[in-house]
């Protein structure tokens, strides 16, 4: 019986069934949840080759596989500030909330990077991810990967900003590290322009069209979808609809051109997955936006029965 470690969050129903079909395909799944007690693990025993997580040996030598869809978080979480007195925290308290997190956070980043170092298969491997999550690196090896993708500057400067406006119009603004919304032309007015000064931010010109969401699992595209929010949607996570489930997808099928590119893409960010995001114009020209490393999929795996969930378990347990 392989051996399989799963580095996520079992209260997200995604990593819960890729847990659940791993163990129904024979699998002995070791789940390590990186945030799952107040923002502390379980218990981590770790001498020289000899690891011991939660009572379970996890050294090198007894792990097959491992899916990590979670890196540990490196900054404190909501539960800090929910114990603090008014939800607030002086410098000191923060600081040292800071440091404890650090620590949790590189014991477990330095184990997968430990894992992948010694040959064991990571989906994605630790340094993948945590550099291609860097966007103003990716959008350099989207460039150089040769994908089309709308112009774009990155800058905290207010003249180079208001100039590539001018120039282009139609723009839209992307924080430097992700993970938010993004802004809509109108809201990018000499306020937000001039708050640029502190942090550099990402102008990018607004590609209209259809929003495709592409899923790459060993090199092989297993899924391509159409998002079918509501026409002139700017960024389809912010859709109401999209966020209750409620939303639609389409099967489409991608020019060769395109699909060697994703294929590309993906192997040149290091990953063994890959979710894509791409506008599709009127003109059917395709335009690359980004690779996530832990895309979120479960909700196209149900609808239009791609096989997605499998795709991952099988090269797993192929390794």
């Amino acid at each position: 019986m392989k051996k399989i470690i799963v580095m996520g969050y079992p209260s997200i129903t995604q990593t819960a069934h890729q847990i659940k079909l791993l163990q129904q395909s024979g699998a002995e799944v070791i789940n390590i949840d990186p945030y799952q007690n107040d923002g502390i693990y379980a218990p981590i025993v770790w001498h020289n080759e000899k690891i011991i997580w939660n009572q379970i040996d996890i050294s090198p030598q007894h792990i097959q596989a491992i899916l990590a869809p979670a890196l540990t978080p490196d900054v404190p979480q909501q539960e800090v500030f929910d114990q603090s007195a008014h939800q607030a925290l002086n410098w000191e308290s923060w600081f040292r909330a800071s440091c404890s997190q650090r620590d949790r956070s590189d014991t477990l980043l330095g184990l997968l990077l430990m894992y992948e170092k010694a040959g064991i298969p990571v989906y994605n491997p630790a340094s993948a991810s945590t550099t291609s999550r860097r966007k103003p690196y990716q959008l350099s090896l989207l460039r150089k990967t040769g994908c089309p993708l709308p112009e774009t500057l990155i800058t905290n400067d207010y003249l180079a900003a208001k100039t590539f406006i001018k120039k282009h119009q139609d723009i839209i603004l992307k924080p430097a590290s992700g993970g938010a919304l993004t802004l809509t032309p109108e809201k990018i007015n000499e306020e937000t322009l001039k708050k640029v000064r502190e942090v550099p931010a990402i102008f990018q010109q607004r590609i209209r069209g259809d929003d495709i969401r592409v899923v790459v699992v060993n090199d092989k595209i297993v899924s391509v979808a159409k998002i079918n929010v509501p026409d002139d949607t700017l960024d389809f996570r912010g859709n109401a609809q999209y966020q209750q489930g409620k939303i639609s997808y389409t099967e489409i099928t991608l020019p060769d051109e395109t699909q060697h590119l994703c294929k590309q893409l993906t192997r040149n960010l290091g990953l063994r997955i890959g979710g894509i995001d791409l506008k599709q114009t009127k003109n059917n020209e395709y335009y690359f936006l980004e690779c996530n490393s832990s895309p979120i999929y479960l909700d196209v795996e149900y609808k239009l029965g791609h096989p997605i969930t499998q795709s991952i378990c099988d090269a797993l347990l192929a390794s």
